[in-house]
C-alpha cells in the first residue's frame, strides 16, 4: 500500500510539499488577465500568447546551443571551472521530463532533452541554466570537487533521485536561471540574440518573461493537484481540468503522467526552488550579485548536502 503524498514527500525529501499560496495566485491571475491579450478563457489565452515565442523544433539544437554558450560565459565571471569540464547534449522524444542532467564524473555531463516539449525562446534560457550553468552541470563539479574529492565525501558521488540530496539539486537548480540574469540581462539577450538563433519574433519579449514570472505563482497550486491526484482524490480528467482551468497549465497531460511515474518528486520542483531563494537571501549578505553567487556555493558545498533550514 503507497503512503500518502504529503507522507512520502516527508519521508523521502524531509519536506511538507507547499500550500497554495492563495494571495500570490490570485494577485498573478490578476496580472495575467491585464497583460494577456484578447478576453475569456485566461488558460486559452496564456497559450495562445506563449505560441508566438515556442522554438520551432528545427531550431531548438541551434537555440539551446546558443542559450548554454552564454549561460557559461555568465557562469565563468563568477565561479571558476575546471579546465576540462564540458557538457553533451542529447535529444529524445519519449521521455517522461522536460530534460535532465546526468553528472558522468571527471568534470563531464550529459543533458538529455525531451525535443517533444514545446518550449519558448525564454523556456531554453531557463533550460540551459537550470541543467548546465550554474545548474546541475556545475553543481555536479562543486561537489565532485569540493566534497569527493578534497573531503574524501565518496558517498555524495552517487546521488538518490528520490532524497534530500536531490531536493537540494533541484531547488539551486531551479533558482539558477534568476541567479545568471537578471530580468533587464534576459530581456536584452533574449532580444539582440537568442531570438534571432530560435527564430522567433522578438517582439512582446518583454511581456513573455513577465508572463513566465506570473505563472510561476501558479507552481505551489500545481503540486497541490498532483498530490490529490497521486491519492487517488482526483482521478485524471478531473485533476487534468483542475490544472488547466485553476493552474492555467494548457497541456496538463504530461505532468499527471510524470506524477504516475515519479509521484513526490514534483515537491521538489515546487518546494525546492522556496528553500534555495530563502538560503540566498538569509546568507548573501547583500544583494549585490556576487554575494548571491557566493551563497549559492556554499550552499551546494554544504557538507550536509541537504538544505541546512527549512
Amino acid at each position: 500500500m503507497r503512503r500518502p503524498f504529503a507522507g512520502e514527500s516527508r519521508l523521502l525529501f524531509d519536506v511538507d510539499p507547499p500550500a497554495p499560496d492563495r494571495s500570490r495566485i490570485d494577485t498573478a491571475r490578476a496580472a495575467l488577465d491585464r497583460r494577456v491579450p484578447g478576453r475569456g478563457d485566461l488558460t486559452r489565452r496564456v497559450a495562445e500568447f506563449q505560441r508566438r515565442f515556442v522554438v520551432p523544433p528545427g531550431r531548438l539544437g541551434a537555440a539551446f546551443t546558443r542559450a548554454l554558450a552564454e549561460c557559461r560565459a555568465v557562469t565563468l565571471r563568477h565561479i571558476a571551472l575546471p579546465a576540462d569540464e564540458r557538457v553533451e547534449v542529447a535529444y529524445v522524444a519519449d521521455s517522461p521530463w522536460t530534460a535532465f542532467t546526468r553528472y558522468l564524473g571527471d568534470h563531464r555531463s550529459r543533458i538529455t532533452i525531451n525535443s517533444a516539449i514545446a518550449f519558448t525562446v525564454d523556456e531554453v534560457l531557463d533550460l540551459a541554466c537550470h541543467e548546465g550553468y550554474p545548474g546541475h552541470h556545475v553543481i555536479g563539479i562543486l561537489v565532485d570537487d569540493a566534497l569527493v574529492r578534497r573531503e574524501g565525501r565518496e558517498e555524495l558521488s552517487v546521488q538518490p533521485l528520490f532524497s534530500p540530496q536531490a531536493l537540494l539539486a533541484e531547488g539551486t537548480a531551479s533558482v539558477a536561471p534568476r541567479l545568471a540574469f537578471s530580468d533587464a540581462d534576459r530581456l536584452r539577450f533574449e532580444r539582440s540574440t537568442l531570438a534571432e538563433t530560435a527564430g522567433v519574433e522578438a517582439r512582446d519579449l518583454d511581456v513573455a518573461i513577465e508572463v513566465e514570472r506570473l505563472l510561476d505563482a501558479f507552481s505551489s497550486l500545481r503540486a497541490d493537484i498532483a498530490g490529490r491526484y497521486a491519492d487517488g482524490m482526483l482521478e485524471f480528467a478531473r485533476a487534468a481540468a483542475a490544472l488547466e482551468q485553476e493552474a492555467l497549465m494548457p497541456f496538463p497531460d504530461p505532468l499527471l503522467k510524470f506524477v504516475n511515474e515519479f509521484r513526490s518528486y514534483a515537491v521538489a520542483y515546487a518546494r525546492g526552488p522556496e528553500l534555495a531563494s530563502a538560503y540566498l537571501d538569509a546568507h548573501a549578505g547583500s544583494p549585490h550579485a556576487e554575494a548571491r553567487w557566493q551563497a549559492y556555493v556554499q550552499l551546494v558545498t554544504n557538507a550536509e548536502q541537504a538544505f541546512p533550514q527549512k
